[in-house]
C-alpha cells in the first residue's frame, strides 16, 4: 500500500509543481506588464524592473497553489478512472475513502507550506516590492482618511474627524466628546483643526461646551487652542491602513485590528476580514482538493479536457463564493472570520455529502 500512496502522491505532487509554475508564470507576466507603462516611463533598468518581478513571484506562487492542487487532484483521479485502476483497487480491498486518503494528507501538508511561505517569504517580499516601488515610481503610500470615529481605551472620550492628514499629523473639522465615569456626557468641543504635539492632541480654533447632568449647556467657552493631556490617542490609528493589514507582520496586524475593534467599529469589520483572509485562504488548497476528491469520475473519454473543465468550475464557484462572502464580511452583515470561511464550509458540506452518497 506505500507503492499505491507514493504513486498518487508522487504524481499529485509532480503535477502541482508544475502547474504552481505555469500558473505563477502567468500572473508574474500579468503583473509585469500591468506595471510596464510605469517602469518605461520612470526609466527603470532591466535589472531593477526584474527584481520587482522576483519580488512579486513568491506571491504569485501563493496565488497558484491552490489552482494547481484542484487541477493535479482532480486529473490523477481522472486518469485512475479512465484507465480502469480505480475498479482494480477497489476489486482487491482499497475503498475509495482509503485511496483519497494520503491525498487528503497531502493537502494539509500543502496547507502547512502555503502559510509558513506566505508569512516569511511571500508577505516580506511584498512588502519589500511596496518600499522599491514608491521609491522608483514616485508613488506615495495614501495614508489620509476620511470620516473617522475612534473611542479611546479606557472609554472616557470619543474623537470624529472628517479627514486626516500625514503631515502634521493633522485632523479637520473635529468633534470631541469626554465623558465622566458614569457615562455621562461632560464636555463637547468642536474645533477647526487639531494637531499631535508628540504626546497629546492641541485642537485649533475650539469651541468649548461644558454640560450639566440634565443635558443643557452650562457654559460656551471659545479657545484659540484647546489643550488636554488626556487626548493621547496615537496618530497611527487615524491612518488608512486597510492596504497594510495583508502585509504588515501578522502579530502587529492582530494587536493593530483588535485596538480598532475597540475603537473604530465602522472599520473594524473592514480590517479584520481583510485579516481573516490572509490566515484562513491558506486553507483554500486543502478544500479544493477535498472538493475534487468527492467529485465523480466516471468519463472514459477526453479525460484532460474534462478535467480542466471540471478544475475551473469548481475553482470559478469557490472564488466567486469567497469574492461575495469577503463583500459581506467587510459590510458587516456576517462575522469577519466567515468571509474566508463560509465559502470553505459550504464545500466542505457539499464535499462530504458527495462523499456519503458514495458509500465510502
Amino acid at each position: 500500500m506505500k507503492h499505491l500512496d507514493r504513486y498518487i502522491v508522487g504524481s499529485i505532487t509532480k503535477l502541482v509543481f508544475n502547474s504552481v509554475l505555469l500558473i505563477a508564470l502567468v500572473l508574474v507576466l500579468f503583473d509585469i506588464f500591468s506595471h510596464l507603462d510605469q517602469y518605461i516611463s520612470h526609466s527603470l533598468s532591466y535589472r531593477e524592473i526584474g527584481r520587482l518581478t522576483l519580488l512579486y513571484l513568491p506571491q504569485a506562487i501563493c496565488y497558484a497553489l491552490g489552482p494547481a492542487a484542484l487541477f493535479s487532484t482532480t486529473y490523477v483521479l481522472a486518469m485512475l478512472h479512465a484507465n480502469n485502476e480505480m475498479i482494480i483497487l477497489s476489486n482487491i480491498g482499497y475503498s475509495f475513502q482509503r485511496i483519497i486518503t494520503p491525498i487528503l494528507i497531502f493537502g494539509i501538508l500543502l496547507t502547512g507550506f502555503q502559510f509558513i511561505f506566505s508569512e516569511y517569504v511571500a508577505i516580506p517580499a511584498l512588502r519589500e516590492k511596496g518600499i522599491i516601488s514608491r521609491a522608483k515610481l514616485g508613488q506615495q503610500q495614501v495614508l489620509e482618511n476620511r470620516n473617522i470615529t475612534l473611542q479611546s481605551p479606557e472609554g472616557n472620550y470619543i474623537i470624529y474627524a472628517r479627514h486626516y492628514n500625514e503631515d502634521g499629523p493633522r485632523v479637520t473639522s473635529v468633534i470631541l466628546v469626554i465623558v465622566d465615569a458614569q457615562n455621562r456626557l461632560q464636555t463637547r468641543i468642536d474645533a477647526a483643526s487639531g494637531t499631535f504635539n508628540g504626546n497629546y492632541w492641541v485642537f485649533k480654533d475650539a469651541t468649548q461646551y461644558l454640560i450639566a447632568e440634565d443635558g443643557s449647556v452650562l457654559q460656551v467657552i471659545r479657545h484659540d487652542a484647546y489643550h488636554n493631556e488626556a487626548i493621547t490617542m496615537e496618530p497611527a490609528l487615524f491612518r488608512n491602513l486597510t492596504a497594510d493589514i495583508t502585509t504588515m507582520e501578522l502579530e502587529g496586524a492582530l494587536r493593530y485590528v483588535q485596538r480598532i475593534k475597540m475603537m473604530n467599529a465602522t472599520q473594524y469589520a473592514d480590517y479584520a476580514s481583510d485579516l481573516a483572509s490572509r490566515v484562513f485562504g491558506n486553507i483554500s488548497p486543502l478544500i479544493l482538493i477535498l472538493i475534487s476528491c468527492s467529485t465523480l469520475f466516471t468519463w472514459r473519454k477526453n479525460v484532460l479536457i474534462l478535467s480542466i473543465l471540471s478544475s475551473l468550475s469548481i475553482a470559478v464557484v469557490f472564488f466567486v463564493m469567497q469574492m461575495l462572502s469577503m463583500i459581506f464580511a467587510k459590510q458587516g452583515l456576517i462575522a469577519p472570520a466567515l468571509g474566508p470561511l463560509a465559502p470553505m464550509g459550504i464545500l466542505v458540506i457539499i464535499s462530504i455529502i458527495l462523499l456519503v452518497s458514495r458509500r465510502i
